[in-house]
């Protein structure tokens, strides 16, 4: 097991200059965009060329990150509120005129990416064939109901993950189920009577999801739930899975050798499940560990190393696994 001094080695931060305070940190750039200003990171989703999108619920939008450059992807922030801030909104349009309250989380569908438009009880869709941004499904007043399209109606939806089939699953958090949309536009209900779901992962059949409200991970497979980990009580503590404890999980990233991550947002820290035991990979209390990670959401595996999403610090941090 890699100590925390080698654990940290490769830490980089990233996109803004306030991020590079960790160990071994990316020297510091230029900024190139407002997301290296300020940005709320919380959901990211890899692309094939390497770079990867991320949904920034401050500035309303979806950015693009190559290497060290991050560009608008999609949306708009619209005029500013009485603070300041972008207020964003709800409208369908082309991709810079489109926009969003709150873009929680990102997963590829049909010919482009699903994105979870919490506030706004919704479900957009960014069309890459012709640079869209559209309302898949959901409306704005929220609701419960399976359906077709625009007839089907959410309560704050969150997570999101795409299968292999083509499905999209989406974490109904305000309704305390998972829903699945297909890709001829029917919603359906995947399971319910859950504990505010909200990160989603889907890997080799499986869907973990991460129910923040009876902190623990689960896992769905042909409509079956299990407890994957977590005792079902908040706290923080490492061991056997069904021991241990988490406080408010956000979200959830499965690796390719059945390694399960997890954002511990309650606890701000990140876990890792192996081999039916859990360990904390990272936490804002380990020592010489830069106050990372203090509100974990969006995770990502890619190679060896875990992108993590701090919504809170507004950064996005890489780890080695």
């Amino acid at each position: 097991m890699r100590t925390g001094k080698q654990r940290w080695k490769r830490l980089a931060a990233m996109l803004t200059a306030a991020c590079l305070t960790g160990a071994a940190a990316f020297p510091a750039a230029a900024a190139e965009s407002a997301m290296d200003v300020i940005c709320a990171p919380s959901g990211i989703v890899s692309l094939e060329d390497g770079s990867f999108l991320v949904t920034d619920t401050y500035n309303k939008v979806v950015w693009k990150v190559s290497g060290r450059t991050s560009t608008l992807y999609a949306g708009n922030g619209g005029v500013q509120d009485l603070y300041g801030e972008p207020s964003g909104g709800y409208n369908d349009g082309a991709l810079n005129e489109g926009f969003f309250r709150e873009p929680w989380a990102i997963a590829p569908f049909l010919d482009g990416y699903a994105v979870t438009d919490t506030e706004n009880n919704v479900v957009r869709l960014i069309r890459c064939g012709d640079n869209k941004i559209q309302t898949a499904t959901g409306t704005i007043q929220g609701g419960s109901a399976d359906g077709y399209g625009l007839d089907a109606a959410f309560s704050r939806p969150t997570g999101l993950a795409a299968d292999g089939e083509g499905n999209l699953y989406i974490a109904d958090t305000g309704n305390n189920a998972i829903r699945r949309l297909t890709p001829t536009g029917t919603i359906t209900t995947y399971a319910a009577g859950l504990s505010e779901p909200t990160g989603l992962c889907w890997k080799d059949g499986v869907l973990y999801v991460a129910e923040s409200g009876a902190n623990r991970i689960l896992t769905i497979t042909d409509g079956a739930v299990s407890v994957l980990a977590g005792s079902g009580a908040a706290g923080m503590a490492d061991g056997d899975a069904m021991q241990a404890q988490m406080s408010n999980p956000q979200g959830v990233a499965a690796a390719p050798d059945g390694t399960v991550y997890v954002a511990d947002t309650g606890n701000s820290a990140v876990r890792r499940i192996a081999g039916g035991t859990v360990t904390t990979l990272a936490a804002a209390d380990q020592p010489g560990m830069e106050a990372f990670p203090v509100e974990p959401r969006g995770l990502m595996v890619r190679d060896g190393d875990l992108y993590v999403c701090d919504h809170f610090l507004k950064k996005i941090w890489i780890i080695p696994r």
